[in-house]
């Protein structure tokens, strides 16, 4: 069973893979950076003014792990969110503020998984979701929806509300299936807290 304790920041190279699986950036993800992204150019023109503000975001760093303040990206399959998501994740990282990535379905499967073992361990891992500087969060509204599963979506988003610690989201959900999916509680402070980016370019 992994170790969930929190991991120092450090900076790190490229392609060090073990380094980026700790941060949750996984092999697919290693070379997403925004470099990259400029030099592939796979960034449709009309998401342009979209790449211009997430990559704004990042020179706040200070800022925005001082509010709280983080951002959701939605839109089509294959636009890049996820992407664009690490790249934030790895400017983070180099600039020494640390964070964590995990896809919704491996984060509650992981929680209900946790649950069933040590306490000790679940625990690590609750800590770390609760504390880590930025939390991103990829295919929000992708999990089973249960009691369980929303109560536990609903503690999390509360718990870094609460904390003022930011949560970027990457999400195929338009604003208002969120809403939907999700109680107005969650909804109302995601909303409060973070900038809504809309992708609308072709699938990659």
């Amino acid at each position: 069973m992994p170790n969930y304790q929190e991991v120092e920041p450090i900076v790190i190279k490229p392609n060090t893979l073990k380094d980026l699986e700790r941060y949750g950036i996984m092999k697919r993800y290693k070379d997403c950076t925004f470099e990259n992204i400029r030099n592939k150019r796979n960034v449709p023109k009309c998401d342009i003014p979209l790449y211009k503000e997430v990559v704004e975001y990042t020179k706040h760093f200070d800022e925005h792990l001082e509010n709280g303040t983080g951002l959701i990206l939605k839109g089509p399959v294959g636009t890049g969110k996820t992407t664009l998501a690490v790249a934030i994740l790895r400017e983070s990282i180099a600039q020494g503020k640390g964070g964590f990535m995990i896809s919704m379905p491996s984060l509650l499967d992981t929680l209900l998984t946790l649950s069933k073992g040590s306490n000790e361990q679940f625990l690590q891992f609750e800590n770390k979701i609760r504390n880590t500087p930025l939390l991103i969060l990829d295919d929000f509204g992708a999990e089973y929806k249960t009691d369980w599963v929303s109560a536990k979506v609903d503690a999390i988003i509360t718990e870094r509300y609460n904390r003022e610690k930011p949560i970027i989201i990457t999400s195929n959900l338009s604003t208002g299936e969120i809403f939907n999916k999700y109680n107005q509680r969650i909804y109302d402070r995601l909303k409060s807290t973070c900038k809504i980016l809309t992708f609308i370019g072709a699938s990659h």
